[in-house]
């Protein structure tokens, strides 16, 4: 191999530094693409679960209903967040209030198809009852009654119970009827023209059969 002249190690000085320069530019872009899909990854997942995560549906009384963040229930109203902001509403407002991990308190786990009622099966939610807690069901409606027929329901193969739903025995009340596939409705609040007040109405929900 000949000796190279001045021109020519300096071409080759050039030449090297240069791939040095590029094999160099490609590391760094490997590392900073790396970087930037570990980022994206995960500033996408937290959006990902965020989409996935489990709301809170109030339906609202005339109908309407809101998918809620977060609810609490307090003496001056009901607060819930939507979309980063909180408000507080006006329990008449609402008719029932659905959570994660719970089926709608207008209807059981199972759909109306599934379902069997009629107030011949009272008597095993009466038995439950008085085995768990001692005393009678506190029932305040045994099939149609005046009020009912002054609303116009059909509340005949409904069964009307003086339980507020989150009390301890409404809560174990509504779990033994969700556990048996018994249609039911909870009621926190007087409704007018819907309900007197706090209660638990086993059976399917009373249809109106004429105005009031």
């Amino acid at each position: 191999m000949w000796p190279l002249n001045k021109e020519e190690s300096e071409f080759v000085k050039v030449f090297a530094s240069t791939l040095l320069f590029l094999f160099i530019g490609v590391q760094a872009a490997g590392v900073v693409c790396a970087q930037d899909a570990d980022k994206k990854q995960e500033s996408s997942s937290p959006a990902e679960n965020k989409s996935e995560a489990p709301t809170i549906s109030i339906e609202l009384v005339g109908g309407g209903r809101l998918q809620v963040e977060e609810l609490r229930e307090t003496s001056d109203g009901i607060w819930y967040k939507r979309g980063g902001v909180t408000t507080l509403l006006d329990p008449s407002r609402v008719a029932r209030i659905e959570r994660p991990g719970q089926t709608s308190d207008a209807s059981t786990a199972a759909t109306r198809e599934s379902q069997r009622w009629s107030l011949a099966d009272s008597k095993k939610v009466e038995n439950f009852f008085f085995a768990k807690f001692g005393r009678p069901l506190p029932t305040s409606a045994f099939g149609q009654s005046d009020i009912h027929d002054r609303w116009g329901l059909d509340h005949r193969q409904g069964m009307d119970v003086g339980l507020h739903p989150d009390s301890a025995e409404g809560i174990a009340l509504v779990d033994f009827l969700r556990a048996e596939n018994i249609p039911f409705l909870t009621f926190r609040h007087a409704i007018p023209g819907v309900a007197t007040g706090p209660h638990i109405h086993i059976g399917f929900p009373s249809h109106r059969y004429r105005g009031r």
